[in-house]
This record gives C-alpha cells, sequence and structure tokens, in this order.
C-alpha cells in the first residue's frame, strides 16, 4: 500500500506532458512565428483556468489532460491561419491611420507630414512582409501611429490653454519669461510627432507648469484662474453647439466662477485651479464624442439630400455596411475618446467624397480629362505628389494622376447597389496576377459567383475590394454599375470591386504600387 501510494498518478503525468507539450508551442508561437499576445490570448487564458481547476483527483487529471491537447491543437490552428488573420487586420489597421492622418491634416497640423512618412514606411513594410510576425510588427505600429494622432488632439487644447495663461499673465504686465520658456519646450515636444504616451504625458507636464505659476507669481492668480474658467466655459459652449448635454459642467463652471472671485489665498487659487483642471480634463471625451455626433447628424442630412435628388447616385453613401450606416455603428460602438475619433474621421471622409460627388454630378469636363474634383480631393488630402488613383462612382470613371497630372483613365465598373464600393481613401495594399477569386457568399445565394480566374488585381481596401479585370464584361462606364443588359456578364455592378476592361487593367496593374492612394468618390 506504500509503494502504491508514492507511485506516480499516470492521468497527473499525462496533463503535465500535455501541458508541457502546450507551452513549448506557446513559446514556439511567441518566439519563432512572432505572433502578438493578443492574438494568443484566449488560448493562455484558457490555459490558466485549467491549471486553476486541476485538482489531485483522477478524474480532473484525466479532463486537464484532454483540455490541454484540445487547447493544443487549436493553437496549430491559429498558427496555420495567422498570416492572413493578422494581414487582414493590418489591412484594417491602415484604413484607421489613414482617416484620423487625414482629419489632422484638414486641422492644419503640420505635424502630419511625419506621420504620413510612418505611414508609407509601414506601407513598405507591409508590402514586404511575409511572416505571420512581420504582419504583427507592422500592425502594432500602425495602431501606434493611430493613437498617437488621436493624442495629439487633447496636448494641443492642453498646450492652447497654457500658451493662454502666459498671455493673460503678459497683459497684466506680470513677468512671463520662465512661463515662455517652458511653453516652448512644451510646443518642441508636440512638433516632435511623438508617441501616444509622450501626448499623455505632456498634459501632465502642463497642468503642472501652470500650478507652479501660480505658486511662484502669486500676484498672477486672479488672471490665471479666470483664464482657465473661461477655458471651461468654452468648452461648455462648443459642446453645447454640437447637441450635448451640458447641465452639469455648466454648474460646475457657475460654482467655480463663485469660489473664484472669494478666493483670497494661494491655498484658494490652487484648489479652484486643481478642481478646474479636473473638470476640464473630464470634458475630453464629450467633447470628440459630440463633434463626432454633430457630423454623424451633417453627413446623415448630406446623403438624405442626395437620395432625394436620385436614390441611384449615392447608394454606396447609404449602404448600412459601407456607408453611413457603418460610421453609424462605429460610433455607436466606441466607448473610449479614440474609438470616437476614429469614427468621426471615418465620418468626416465620407463627407468629404460625398461632397465632392456632388460637385461632380453637374462637371460636364469629359471623363478623358482631369476634373476639378479630383483636383480638389488630392489637394484636401494632400497627395498631389506622386501617384494617384481616383474612382469616381457618378461617373463610372477612374483616372490615375502622377504629381498631379493626368496620365491615363478608363470606364469601370463598380458595385451594385446591394454590393456597392465603399467610398474613401484608401490605398493599395498587394498586387496579384493570375489569381482565383473564390466567393465568399454560400452556393445558392444571390450574391454567390463560380470561381473565377483574375488576371490583374491590386487590393485597396479591406475585406477583399480589388481593383481588377473583369474580361467577362462587355459594358463599362456610365449605368453599368446599375441594373442593364449584358449579353457576356451580369446584368448589374461588381461584388463591390472596380472593374477594369482586361486590357487597361494590365496598364493599371504595371504602374500602380503599393502604397498609391486610391481615392473612390
Amino acid at each position: 500500500m506504500l509503494l502504491g501510494a508514492c507511485a506516480p498518478d499516470p492521468q497527473q503525468q499525462a496533463a503535465d506532458s500535455s501541458k508541457a507539450k502546450l507551452d513549448t508551442e506557446l513559446r514556439h508561437a511567441r518566439v519563432d512565428l512572432g505572433l502578438p499576445d493578443a492574438l494568443l490570448k484566449p488560448i493562455t487564458d484558457q490555459e490558466a483556468k485549467i491549471a486553476a481547476g486541476a485538482g489531485s483527483s483522477g478524474a480532473s487529471a484525466k479532463d486537464a489532460a484532454a483540455n490541454y491537447q484540445l487547447l493544443y491543437t487549436q493553437l496549430v490552428g491559429v498558427e496555420q491561419t495567422a498570416n492572413d488573420t493578422l494581414k487582414k487586420q493590418a489591412q484594417a489597421d491602415f484604413g484607421a491611420l489613414t482617416n484620423v492622418l487625414n482629419q489632422r491634416r484638414s486641422q492644419g497640423f503640420t505635424e502630419a507630414a511625419a506621420y504620413q512618412a510612418r505611414l508609407d514606411q509601414a506601407l513598405k513594410d507591409f508590402d514586404n512582409a511575409k511572416t505571420a510576425g512581420d504582419y504583427a510588427k507592422v500592425d502594432a505600429t500602425v495602431r501606434a501611429q493611430t493613437s498617437a494622432l488621436n493624442a495629439l488632439w487633447p496636448a494641443y487644447q492642453k498646450l492652447q490653454d497654457f500658451k493662454q495663461t502666459v498671455a493673460a499673465m503678459r497683459a497684466a504686465g506680470i513677468t512671463t519669461s520662465f512661463g515662455e520658456q517652458e511653453y516652448e519646450q512644451d510646443l518642441q515636444v508636440f512638433r516632435d510627432a511623438a508617441t501616444a504616451d509622450r501626448y499623455q504625458k505632456l498634459n501632465d507636464v502642463i497642468d503642472g507648469q501652470v500650478m507652479q505659476l501660480m505658486a511662484d507669481q502669486t500676484e498672477a492668480l486672479p488672471y490665471i484662474g479666470q483664464t482657465m474658467l473661461s477655458g471651461f466655459q468654452a468648452r461648455i459652449d462648443e459642446l453645447k453647439a454640437w447637441g450635448e448635454q451640458t447641465a452639469d459642467f455648466q454648474r460646475q463652471h457657475d460654482a467655480d466662477a463663485a469660489d473664484l472671485a472669494q478666493a483670497k489665498s494661494l491655498a484658494d487659487y490652487l484648489t479652484i485651479a486643481q478642481r478646474l483642471t479636473t473638470q476640464t480634463n473630464a470634458m475630453a471625451l464629450p467633447l470628440v464624442r459630440g463633434k463626432a455626433r454633430a457630423d454623424l447628424a451633417l453627413l446623415r442630412k448630406l446623403v438624405d439630400a442626395e437620395q432625394a435628388i436620385d436614390p441611384t447616385r449615392a447608394y454606396s453613401y447609404a449602404d448600412p455596411f459601407e456607408g453611413i450606416g457603418d460610421a453609424r455603428d462605429r460610433f455607436d460602438a466606441a466607448q473610449t475618446s479614440d474609438d470616437f475619433q476614429n469614427a468621426d474621421a471615418d465620418i468626416n471622409v465620407l463627407i468629404t467624397n460625398l461632397r465632392a460627388l456632388h460637385d461632380d454630378s453637374s462637371d460636364t469636363t469629359p471623363p478623358w480629362q482631369a476634373h476639378q474634383t479630383d483636383l480638389g480631393l488630392m489637394r484636401q488630402y494632400q497627395i498631389l505628389s506622386g501617384k494617384v488613383v481616383m474612382v469616381s462612382l457618378i461617373e463610372q470613371t477612374a483616372r490615375f494622376y502622377e504629381n498631379g497630372v493626368l496620365v491615363y483613365w478608363s470606364y469601370v465598373t463598380t458595385g451594385r447597389q446591394d454590393l456597392p464600393t465603399p467610398p474613401g481613401l484608401h490605398y493599395a495594399m498587394e498586387r496579384d496576377a493570375h489569381i482565383e477569386f473564390r466567393s465568399s457568399a454560400p452556393k445558392g445565394s444571390p450574391d454567390w459567383y463560380a470561381p473565377t480566374p483574375i488576371n490583374y488585381a491590386v487590393l485597396f481596401a479591406n475585406y477583399g475590394f480589388f481593383l481588377h479585370d473583369a474580361w467577362w464584361r462587355y459594358q463599362f462606364g456610365p449605368g453599368s454599375n446599375l441594373p442593364h443588359w449584358d449579353p457576356l456578364a451580369f446584368n448589374g455592378g461588381s461584388h463591390g470591386c472596380v472593374n477594369f476592361p482586361e486590357d487597361n487593367m494590365l496598364w493599371v496593374y504595371n504602374w500602380t504600387d503599393v502604397g498609391t492612394p486610391v481615392v473612390v468618390y
């Protein structure tokens, strides 16, 4: 009996062996394959639960062994699909970076140039990526730049507050040399196109600098306090203009104003200043949410106006998946300031492009000549240099520019009304020759199509939207995206891709580099 009690439990040995096998494979996934922890987290979380529940009884050890083996099988599956998973994730995150970068550029931030250079480099790295680890590194870079651009906005607002504080002191005849020096140092950090973490730390630094100014120069206390109070009111007014609830913030402001009028000592002013800082910082989320909500309402108004003119001319923007419906879903799902800023950036691209569609609808310029709508969008997105692909949904025409000069054009066929081409500012993500497209819809679905050989294709948006040849089509150009009779092919538009005549697509394929902007409006 004593010998039997000391003998190793075969069930526990099996569990330990299965766990060791799983851990070895996890190390391989992390170290050798470069898979990010986020992709492995479901596996590691479940492993921890199994380990916590595995007792000494044979039954529980047996279950643990089976569960570890199941996780190992799942991990191998994750490894096998990691390339495609991370590649698609990177493509989606490129879109978010592109949109928020354009928003910052439209707001006049010169720092956008540094982020554009990082975007260009990330696109090159994406084109050269081969392993899951390569795609994970690219995606991490893209996400970091998006976060930094989101953090840039509140840092800018905080910097403006500091600038106004120093100006108020100067106007009152108070020495401001130290404050001006600190402001210039903060401004240099801001202009370095820093990381999100650095911008967030800059906010805290500026808050501390204001408090230090108050402590060092007591004669400035009333002026600094009043400047902070005025900044708080300006944000409340901005929030009110966007239709957000402001009653609580206004009550806080009024209480602060009353306390400020009675303040006498340094402690009084510092207490009010600290409270104002906390209250103003608490407005960051409502402000970006309010702006996004107001912009979404504007987009809805513009879409409705175009639909009232002709439901067939702006259906891509009215679509629940690629147009305003997707924008509304992004807004509804948003929780953080970054989420709302990303949603708002998407919304503003749609607004910009829809206005261009409206202008293009009355432009009588022949399709083979440069259009003012093309050039206007290129100026707004600051892509006048280099190569650019412009796709006009209303003209069913693509035009190709190099350094602002038209070099080629082609009639095209874009997505049909129930499967529209996504409008926006995209980038060429990959180039493929002689591949086969397979439908993601089940056989029997009206969206299903038989496996189709494609000669030349350029991926330009996530979820598989391509510029590609459609050798089976007879008609391209105006009206070909709407129901019509085509003796050789579908009697309507594409499944969302931009179709070209085969010979034209060969030119497009040879000319378009990975990273080339593709504007669909």
